[in-house]
């Protein structure tokens, strides 16, 4: 049996926060697939202006990396509620 991945990897992770280039809008993204000739396609579920919640694939070209602003270039994951009794630190 062969395998063979051959692709390259995601620039944005599940989970990411990623920035519309074509707006103020920001979301999360919930999918991503590869294509063998074109580009990446993420599937980002966010607010849209009129303020109902939406989701839309958006080709990676179209995205950006939501920046920690205490740590840039750091990305940035949607929150999870953590088990009880959980300690964060940084």
């Amino acid at each position: 049996m062969c395998n063979f991945s051959g692709g390259k990897a995601f620039k944005f992770s599940l989970g990411q926060l990623v920035n519309l280039r074509i707006s103020d809008e920001w979301g999360e993204v919930q999918a991503r697939v590869q294509y063998l000739n074109g580009e990446d396609q993420y599937l980002v579920y966010y607010q849209a202006a009129d303020k109902c919640a939406t989701e839309r694939w958006y080709s990676e070209s179209q995205l950006m990396a939501v920046e920690d602003e205490c740590h840039p270039g750091c990305p940035v994951f949607a929150g999870v509620e953590l088990p009880e009794g959980t300690v964060v630190t940084e």
